[in-house]
């Protein structure tokens, strides 16, 4: 008596399939992922656990970058965004004196951050402060807010003709009791305190 067996190519066709994902399945189950080391994890907890970040703004290109890598940086947490303008009062003025062309100013670069915090749908807050200098008042709401980073942007031409830094941001990173992130943004058009 002689059987003849019959090959179906549909069901070589699902024996391949499951003999192939049970051989994928058996590779991922017993695969040994690389040990992380310490520091990287640290590393990794102190960037995600950015929950409020202070970013000055200024009426240059250099703040709408800082914006947007702020944004950036707390995006995965859903980090509040604080956006502070510190209008530098002269000497000669009273701290309250009328300044209407700054305060324009101000909330017109406010209104452009604000755009761009909403386009990724963080929280964010808008402060102007009046500081006879800017680090001062850039510090001062750090230190109230209890921020967890304050991101700064700065031309690259002012870097050149000031120093390392500029004033304001050489106080920041000085005073701030925070992480402070710097980018170096490429040559803009300067007109703010952000050298």
């Amino acid at each position: 008596m002689t059987t003849t067996v019959t090959l179906n190519p549909l069901g070589i066709l699902i024996a391949a399939v499951f003999v192939s994902a049970m051989s994928l399945l058996f590779v991922w189950m017993f695969h040994v992922p690389p040990i992380v080391p310490q520091r990287v994890v640290q590393v990794r907890q102190t960037v995600s656990a950015l929950r409020r970040i202070l970013v000055p703004i200024v009426d240059v290109l250099a703040a709408e970058r800082a914006v947007e890598l702020a944004c950036r940086l707390g995006e995965f947490q859903k980090a509040e965004i604080i956006l502070v303008h510190v209008m530098e009062v002269p000497f000669t003025l009273a701290l309250d004196a009328s300044l209407p062309e700054q305060e324009t100013r101000a909330q017109s670069a406010l209104d452009t951050a604000q755009f761009i915090v909403s386009q990724h749908g963080l929280p964010s807050r808008q402060r102007v402060l009046r500081r006879r200098q800017a680090a001062d008042g850039i510090v001062e709401v750090a230190r109230e807010e209890d921020v967890s980073a304050i991101v700064m942007s700065t031309c690259a031409k002012p870097i050149i003709s000031l120093g390392l830094f500029g004033r304001t941001v050489q106080e920041v990173l000085r005073k701030a009791t925070c992480e402070v992130v710097l980018d170096q943004a490429p040559a803009c058009s300067y007109r703010g305190y952000m050298s």
